[in-house]
């Protein structure tokens, strides 16, 4: 992915995964044992930082998930109305879903949600003028 860009992603019967790397960082979406999981990781997908488990996948069914990168070193992932934001150079995320657990490792630590604030929504609002002007309705 580029700085900037936002793209639109569904699970299908033959993609269960979805990987994203934007400078020397990424992102991981998969269906998995009947869930759903975000994985912040290295840019090979190799290295797990945390796991944001979304939660069952018969509750995400036909959704859609948008996947943007609002700088080098933050992405963002929104269905629909939950917003996880991962902050690759402090170490961090955030998301407005109330009660979010979030699985740390050890080179992040295992305390590595943080509050959301206005600030992230400033760049969810962003995301979502990039993604309707990239023509997504």
């Amino acid at each position: 992915m580029l700085v900037g860009e936002a793209v639109k992603v569904k699970f299908s019967i033959f993609k269960n995964r979805f990987a994203f790397e934007c400078g020397s960082h990424g992102v991981t979406l998969e269906k998995i044992g009947g869930g759903i999981c975000l994985y912040a990781t290295d840019s090979s997908h190799e290295e797990i930082y945390c796991a944001m488990p979304l939660g069952l996948e018969r509750d995400f069914k036909d959704s859609a998930y948008y996947i943007y990168a609002p700088n080098d070193h933050q992405m963002l992932l929104r269905v629909h109305k939950a917003v996880m934001l991962v902050d690759f150079e402090g170490k961090w995320c955030s998301t407005n879903v109330k009660d979010f657990r979030v699985y740390g490792s050890k080179l992040w630590g295992q305390n590595c949600l943080t509050p959301w604030k206005d600030e992230y929504t400033r760049i969810y609002n962003a995301a979502e003028k990039a993604r309707i002007a990239a023509g997504e309705s």
